[in-house]
């Protein structure tokens, strides 16, 4: 465990689906259009609006986000830092202004998932061409429905990852933002992640052998789902991420049964259901090495039933990992921004080499 002290802020809406998580259990331009085509099944796209550059509105968000944050930390005895770091860790204007400067294209897609129309998003640099192979990365949002769900401007439109070379694509989840479907938190949705892989797979300025994922909170255990069903992911990074749905239900109290019963299929072993969404308890199973980031004073995905036993799991069965906890940090790491993506930054760059050709997602089984 490696503490330490200061992407924007994670939404406060992340309880809200974290809640139903337990139930179960850019600055855009123009897109430049490439000269190869999409992947056929991509069946929409429109260009992303620009951003409004409205720098105190974020600032009040990002410290409204932490308000809220702090309080429930300190109604369950967790220690997070004071309002002066957590104002300290915001970016200045400069840097928010730079955010938008040109060089990061994005676009809305809608594409075929199960026969469904589900929404997702994807960002590049506005440079890139056919033949470029840059490195892809999938980012499992976190929420369900509009909490938390990818706008054109989320992360800055993944500026720091963009601009670091990624092309970013990410779903929405079937029955979110539009998109046909029902979404289970982990159910038939896990294949609009394996769909979306592949489909981010055969972009023409891909190097489809280049895959990598990152998630938030409920994003965070999608990615590990995927990585099990056969997402080709040669490292994955969580942040906030819950990985014994068992555990978090005992502690809720209730277990969440009802909205649990609401979200799976009729008929299906709750039990059975928390487990599949468990990480922990099939983590042999994960071959790609994982980054798992937590703020210590988390109040949402409580670090020390969730992020500590996960990594003593992957210790046991010698699966390479490294655990980061951020003392005193929110949910989404907020305070720590420019450290958790130097981090992963850098935990992608260590695993990416020349390996052998990595066989794409394969379909998966709805998880009952």
């Amino acid at each position: 465990m490696n503490p330490s002290r200061p992407i924007a802020a994670t939404p406060v809406a992340f309880r809200a689906a974290l809640a139903a998580l337990l139930a179960l259990c850019a600055a855009p331009t123009t897109p430049a259009q490439p000269a190869a085509p999409y992947p056929s099944d991509i069946v929409a796209r429109e260009a992303c609006p620009a951003r409004d550059p409205d720098y105190a509105d974020y600032r009040a968000r990002q410290m409204a986000n932490y308000r809220q944050e702090a309080a429930a930390a300190r109604a369950q005895g967790l220690a997070m830092r004071t309002p002066a770091e957590a104002e300290a860790s915001i970016i200045d204007a400069a840097e928010y202004a730079a955010r938008g400067a040109p060089g990061v294209s994005c676009e809305r897609i809608t594409y075929l998932s199960d026969g469904l129309r589900v929404v997702g998003y994807l960002w590049w640099p506005s440079g890139a061409r056919p033949g470029d192979r840059l490195p892809l990365l999938v980012f499992h949002r976190g929420g369900t429905g509009d909490d938390s769900k990818l706008r054109p401007n989320t992360q800055f439109a993944f500026d720091r990852f963009v601009r670091a070379g990624y092309v970013v694509i990410g779903t929405q989840y079937r029955g979110n933002d539009g998109s046909e479907g029902r979404d289970e938190l982990g159910g038939s949705d896990l294949r609009d992640v394996l769909g979306i892989v592949r489909i981010g797979q055969q972009l023409p300025w891909v190097d489809p052998q280049r895959v990598f994922a990152l998630g938030y909170s409920r994003g965070g255990m999608m990615a590990l789902m995927a990585a099990r069903a056969g997402a080709p992911y040669r490292a994955i990074a969580t942040v906030g991420a819950p990985t014994d749905l068992a555990a978090a239900a005992d502690a809720d109290g209730r277990g969440g049964l009802g909205a649990l019963a609401r979200a799976l299929p009729a008929g299906a072993d709750r039990e059975a259901a928390l487990r599949a969404r468990s990480a922990v308890e099939w983590a042999q199973e994960i071959r790609a090495p994982v980054l798992v980031m937590h703020g210590g004073a988390d109040p949402i995905v409580n670090a020390a039933r969730q992020a500590q036993p996960f990594a003593e799991r992957l210790k046991a069965l010698g699966k390479p990992h490294e655990l980061v906890i951020f003392e005193g940090d929110t949910h989404g790491l907020q305070m720590s921004g420019r450290e958790r993506d130097t981090r992963i930054l850098e935990w992608f760059r260590r695993f990416d080499v020349a390996a052998a050709p990595a066989a794409p997602a394969a379909p998966a089984a709805p998880v009952r």
